[in-house]
C-alpha cells in the first residue's frame, strides 16, 4: 500500500471518528411532551454546561410539507449545542400524522399541536428566543428571512440586529390591518404572552441542505451573539 493511500486512509477515520464524536457527545435527551390523534410533539434538548444562562428554542416540523427545514434544523440545534456549550439549545420536533400531506388541513393540524403542547411547555421551560421553522416556495418572500408576527418590541429590536448582522430579509406586518394568518393567533401570540421572544424563520424550499444547514447556523449564531450581549 502506497504512502498517498495510507495518508487518504487515515484521513477518512479521522473523518468518520470525528463525525461519530459529534454525533455521541451531542447526543439530547428526548422525551414526547404531547400526543393526541393529531400527531406528537418531541422536545430535544441538548447537552450544556450547568452555568448556562442563554436558552433558544427552536420549531421544526409544525406545517407537515415543509420538508427541508424539518431535515435541517435538528442537525443544526445538534452542531450548534456542540460548538457552544454555554447555551442551551431545545429542538422542538412536531410530528404531523392526521393528513400530513393535505395543505390547510396539515397546517391546522400542526399549529394545534403546537398550540396545545410547545406553549405550555415553553412557559414552563422560559427559554430566551424561540425560531420557529418553516420552508417557503418560490415568490413568498424572498431568500432567507425573518418575520416577527406580534411585532412586539423585543422581538423587533432583535431581528432588526440579527438581520443586520447577517443580511437576512427581515419582513415586518403591519399591525393596521388585519391578518389572515391563522398561526399568529394560534402561535405567535401565544408564545410572546409567555415572555419570550419570537422569529418566524424562512428557508427557501428549492435551496440545498449545505446552503439552509449554514444559513439556519448562521442564524443561531447571531442571535445568539446579540442575546448574550443584551
Amino acid at each position: 500500500m502506497g504512502k498517498k493511500i495510507r495518508i487518504i486512509i487515515i484521513g477518512l477515520i479521522i473523518i468518520i471518528a470525528a463525525i461519530l464524536g459529534f454525533f455521541v457527545i451531542t447526543e439530547g435527551s428526548s422525551e414526547i411532551v404531547g400526543e393526541n390523534d393529531l400527531g406528537t410533539v418531541t422536545k430535544v434538548t441538548y447537552p450544556h454546561s450547568d452555568n448556562s444562562t442563554l436558552k433558544i428554542a427552536v420549531v421544526s416540523g409544525m406545517h407537515s410539507r415543509e420538508k427541508l427545514h424539518k431535515f435541517i434544523l435538528p442537525l443544526v440545534c445538534r452542531a450548534f449545542a456542540f460548538s457552544h456549550g454555554d447555551v442551551e439549545i431545545v429542538n422542538y420536533q412536531v410530528k404531523v400524522t392526521a393528513s400530513p400531506e393535505k395543505f390547510e388541513q396539515g397546517r391546522n393540524n400542526g399549529e394545534s399541536l403546537v398550540h396545545d403542547y410547545v406553549v405550555s411547555d415553553v412557559a414552563k421551560s422560559d427559554p430566551d428566543l424561540v425560531i420557529i421553522g418553516h420552508d417557503h416556495e418560490l415568490g413568498y418572500g424572498e431568500g432567507y428571512y425573518i418575520a416577527t408576527p406580534t411585532m412586539d418590541n423585543a422581538s423587533v429590536d432583535l431581528a432588526e440586529e440579527v438581520t443586520g448582522d447577517i443580511g437576512f430579509n427581515y419582513y415586518k406586518r403591519n399591525k393596521t390591518r388585519p391578518s389572515k394568518s391563522t398561526s399568529i393567533k394560534r402561535v405567535d401570540t401565544p408564545l410572546v404572552n409567555t415572555g419570550t421572544l419570537v422569529f418566524v424563520y424562512e428557508i427557501p424550499e428549492t435551496d440545498s441542505k449545505t446552503i439552509a444547514f449554514i444559513e439556519s447556523y448562521r442564524l443561531l449564531e447571531a442571535s445568539y451573539n446579540h442575546l448574550a450581549n443584551q
